[in-house]
């Protein structure tokens, strides 16, 4: 019964996972920023290293069990595949901080780099002059190498999380009330996030059943921001518009693929730059009519974003 209630929960963080890379991909196709950019490579780090991090002991745990092999084998092996996530772990707060400075239009060039190693070069400055200047640590982490290595995590996260907010707040204060707003939103959505993987690590020894639960809610934890960057990217984001429209090459569109009036009008209002909402207003039609137009019209075309779509009317 416990492997299977792991199984399904795998299944979960595996859909929740691509459910949140794919919003975040369709958020680069209608905006095209590099905000939206560098929170899609975000998550895709990061849930690559959940994967690594959390399933790969599990998994590896269980095959090695299976073929009788040594116990103390097993917990090497489950405390080093972690490792194999680090790279991508790595990247994943350096993206962290660009977004810290894309969020609201800033210009990061070489800062965001800098930041990211001035701040890891001193984690790794303080952990190794506490690890030897004293006897007690050394012991310690040697007897208990899991919790040492989740207490330099939590450090990590925590600081590189405390990094991204303390940027987007200062330069939030030179922006419109309305960015300000939407980027204190998310940047509460993200340390909560953070919060709530914290909190589920403090129970990562608890028993399986517990463990899988939390695992579950650890792979919800990021998907909560990028919905709402779904709903809400609109108000501060431009979509992207055709900047050089070719009248005749939308003409042959239409002929080609027949597209109806109604249709024509959406990919008017497309190319224009207006988003979902604003079309509907636009054509006094519900926000899912204009969905269901898009659909139709990406279908008969064949293709699958805006971002497609502008390119094609550009000429």
């Amino acid at each position: 019964m416990l492997s299977l209630t792991f199984i399904v929960v795998f299944v979960f963080c595996a859909a929740i996972a691509s459910a949140s890379i794919l919003v975040a991909h369709q958020l680069i196709t209608t905006y095209n920023t590099e905000f939206h950019r560098n929170y899609f490579y975000f998550l895709a780090t990061f849930y690559s290293f959940a994967f690594y991090g959390i399933w790969a002991p599990i998994i590896m745990r269980v095959i090695l069990s299976s073929i009788e092999v040594e116990v103390t084998t097993v917990e090497k092996v489950t405390h080093f595949s972690p490792v194999l996530g680090v790279p991508f772990l790595l990247i994943s707060w350096y993206m962290l901080i660009k977004m810290g400075f894309s969020v609201v239009a800033v210009e990061s060039k070489n800062k965001a780099f800098r930041i990211y190693l001035i701040f890891l070069a001193s984690v790794i400055a303080i952990a190794s002059g506490i690890y030897f200047s004293t006897n007690t640590v050394p012991s310690l982490i040697t007897a208990h190498p899991m919790y040492a290595e989740m207490v330099i995590f939590i450090g990590l996260e925590l600081g590189y999380t405390l990094l991204f907010v303390g940027i987007a707040r200062h330069y939030s204060k030179k922006q419109k009330p309305a960015t300000k707003k939407m980027v204190l939103q998310f940047i509460i959505l993200m340390f909560g996030s953070l919060v709530l993987r914290l909190l589920v690590l403090a129970f990562a020894f608890s028993s399986p059943w517990l463990i899988a639960l939390l695992i579950l809610v650890y792979f919800m934890s990021s998907f909560v921001p990028v919905f709402y960057l779904k709903l809400r990217s609109h108000l501060i984001f431009a979509p992207l518009h055709s900047e050089n429209p070719n009248q005749g090459k939308k003409e042959f569109i239409y002929s080609k693929y027949d597209i109806s009036k109604r249709e024509k009008e959406i990919i008017e209002q497309i190319c224009l730059g207006k988003t979902n909402q604003q079309i509907a207003d636009e054509l006094f039609i519900s926000l899912q009519t204009v969905k269901d137009h898009t659909h139709r019209i990406y279908t008969k075309i064949g293709i699958n974003s805006r971002m497609k779509l502008v390119r094609l009317v550009n000429g």
